[in-house]
């Protein structure tokens, strides 16, 4: 070879060395690894990327939580993993949990991940066994899972924990809206797995794609009608798939029905994001989406309600309760300026809406079911919009709105009454809901079509209902420390009782 290029080869070489080194500086100083995610990914993707600072993209997972974290809430160990360093194989007396889901698991929104329902149920299940078996959590949870995550992580990390049983709690993610493309679509999009996973080791590499990937589709729009991240179908195809794997290597699988809020406002969770933006001034929500999250409508909230139910909320929730429309008027005035203007546009569902809500504040409940059905009637047959998901999910608030001035005429027992028209309509907003995170009722029909042999299914929404029902929710899906308690206590009891630790000795 000649000298020349070996010399050149070497230049390269050392002046490589020296950038990666300037990189890893860089983030050294800042603080974050500067790995970003792709543009397509979706508006929740870049959300938590942005504004929580908990995530970095992964090539099979599309993201992860970074590792090493370590605050009140998120600790991560060096295998991006919920909790301690944990060794891979583990010792004759350990009975290993291994633990799927999405944020509930995680623990958002308590004060310590102490309090979430796995390390609770590690700790009493530990006091109960009283030195029989020593047990062990492996929480693979990450915030914004989806179920195409979750199978994606259990073959690609899960099993290699060795776990003697597993706990599934996901479909909030699944049925919610964030981008053009499904969670299945975008897996499959994922290209040179292998060389981004060795490229991604690179501070250089992540310092460039940061700095230039987010500008290949900046301000872009959809260019297809948005998708929900995960179908029922799709949803019930992945639980068979877990099923099938643990049922093939003899593990127990706990599948948790997620429990969710009915009086939590429909189409309301993500209003207060509409005007973020990433890290090139791009806003994070597509058009379409923003569109419907920023009308001006109106919600029957009732301050002293929510805070009976939800106590002294965290800023997050507050700021979505506050981010509601408000004309701040006096009532007369609110019905007298849509009034007017229903002379002009007798047509418009919204301001149909407004006007009920008015004379509900009013407790004219009479009044307002008049203008709130005319709403509604208008929208289902008049809405312009064409995508499917967005359409329902923009008449959802109506939906709620007739429900609450239901409910106003009644009592709070009748909420669970599956033949009251509170239930009715309230259910019915919550169904229509694709831009808050909540399950729906084929995600939860999925569940209850899985055959149970080898399978615990636990009717956390049931459980709920009985013990406190609307004050166990933190928002629109994520229980309180007491939330969190009653499942650990339930699965501990169910577990103990199984003899599935027995069995697995």
């Amino acid at each position: 070879m000649p000298r020349e290029l070996i010399f050149a080869i070497i230049a390269i070489v050392l002046s490589l060395l020296a950038l990666e080194a300037v990189a890893r500086l860089i983030e050294f100083k800042t603080g974050r690894n500067a790995l970003s995610f792709e543009p397509d990914h979706g508006w929740q993707t870049a959300f938590f990327s942005r504004f929580f600072d908990w995530h970095e993209p992964d090539p099979d997972l599309l993201w992860r939580f970074r590792a090493n974290l370590h605050n009140p809430l998120v600790k991560t160990n060096s295998s991006h993993l919920l909790g301690d360093e944990l060794p891979i194989k583990k010792t004759r007396n350990q009975f290993r949990i291994l633990l799927l889901g999405d944020s509930s698991p995680v623990g958002l929104g308590l004060v310590s991940r102490k309090q979430a329902f796995g390390e609770l149920l590690r700790h009493f299940l530990q006091l109960n066994l009283a030195g029989k078996a020593d047990i062990e959590l492996v929480n693979a949870a990450v915030s914004g899972y989806t179920s195409e995550q979750i199978v994606h992580l259990l073959r690609h990390k899960g099993w290699s924990y060795q776990p003697d049983a597993v706990i599934l709690y996901c479909g909030n993610n699944d049925a919610s809206i964030s981008g053009e493309y499904s969670d299945r679509e975008l897996l499959q999009k994922q290209k040179l797995i292998s060389l981004r996973k060795v490229l991604q080791g690179s501070a250089l590499y992540r310092l460039l794609q940061s700095l230039f990937l987010p500008r290949v589709k900046e301000n872009s729009l959809p260019a297809h009608p948005v998708k929900v991240r995960v179908t029922p179908d799709e949803f019930e195809e992945n639980l068979r798939l877990i099923k099938n794997e643990c049922r093939r290597k003899l593990i127990p699988l706990i599948i948790l029905k997620p429990p969710v809020p009915y009086l939590w406002p429909a189409g309301l969770q993500f209003r207060v994001f509409t005007h973020l933006t990433g890290q090139t001034g791009e806003t994070i929500i597509p058009q379409p989406l923003a569109a419907i999250l920023g009308r001006n409508i109106s919600y029957c909230l009732d301050s002293n309600l929510f805070h009976h139910l939800y106590g002294d909320s965290d800023i997050f929730t507050l700021a979505v309760l506050q981010s509601a429309f408000s004309e701040n008027l006096p009532a007369d005035s609110v019905r007298k300026l849509y009034e007017d203007t229903l002379r002009r546009e007798p047509s418009n569902p919204l301001f149909w809406n407004n006007l009920g809500v008015a004379w509900w504040r009013t407790g004219e409940y009479i009044q307002a079911e008049h203008c709130l059905i005319t709403a509604r009637q208008l929208y289902t047959h008049e809405s312009a919009i064409d995508d499917d998901c967005l359409r329902f999910s923009g008449g959802s608030p109506i939906l709620y709105n007739i429900g609450i001035n239901h409910l106003s005429q009644s009592s709070m027992e009748s909420l669970y009454d599956s033949l009251s028209l509170p239930f009715v309509y309230l259910d019915s907003a919550l169904q229509a809901d694709y831009l808050s995170l909540r399950i729906k009722q084929a995600y939860i029909d999925a569940i209850d079509r899985i055959d149970t042999a080898g399978v615990m299914i636990v009717d956390l929404p049931s459980h709920f209902r009985s013990r406190g029902g609307e004050k166990l929710f933190i928002d629109h899906c994520h229980p309180t420390a007491q939330g969190h308690r009653l499942i650990a206590e339930l699965l501990a009891d169910k577990i103990l009782a199984s003899g599935i630790i027995k069995a697995s000795r």
